[in-house]
């Protein structure tokens, strides 16, 4: 039982995680602020780095994208490696000076990209598959 919590936690901090990322999204689509974004886009470059390379988490202390029900719930939506990359990049250049118009069209990408992990992430939370409580509680 303690691990099917365990991994319900997983779910809702993977969530909240992406709703953070989106709010910042938002602000920068809405009003051209950068502020927030700065401080979330390393930790969600590095996260999906993570979950995309199955690399050691090193850096920042807390990394959201760790464990199997993280990665396995970014998995699903995205199985092309090739998709994550490619947010990965989006994510990066967001980070750069670029023209206002290439800025919020990588924006609204990314949006779309943390809103689907948000959604998957609240679907799992709420109906955990037993497949995945399983394979927490052999961890």
């Amino acid at each position: 039982m303690a691990s099917d919590v365990a991994s319900r936690d997983h779910y809702l901090t993977l969530a909240l995680f992406s709703r953070r990322i989106i709010e910042a999204l938002r602000e920068l689509v809405r009003n051209g602020k950068r502020e927030q974004l700065e401080n979330a886009l390393p930790q969600a470059i590095d996260s999906l780095q993570a979950a995309t390379d199955s690399r050691q988490l090193k850096g920042y202390g807390l990394r959201v994208v760790r464990s199997y029900d993280q990665v396995r719930t970014i998995n699903e939506l995205f199985p092309n490696k090739q998709d994550r990359v490619t947010m990965i990049n989006t994510l990066k250049s967001l980070q750069e000076d670029i023209d206002p118009t290439s800025r919020k069209a990588a924006a609204l990408r990314a949006i779309q990209f943390f809103y689907a992990i948000e959604n998957r992430a609240l679907r799992n939370y709420r109906h955990p598959s037993p497949r995945a409580a399983r394979a927490s509680s052999t961890k």
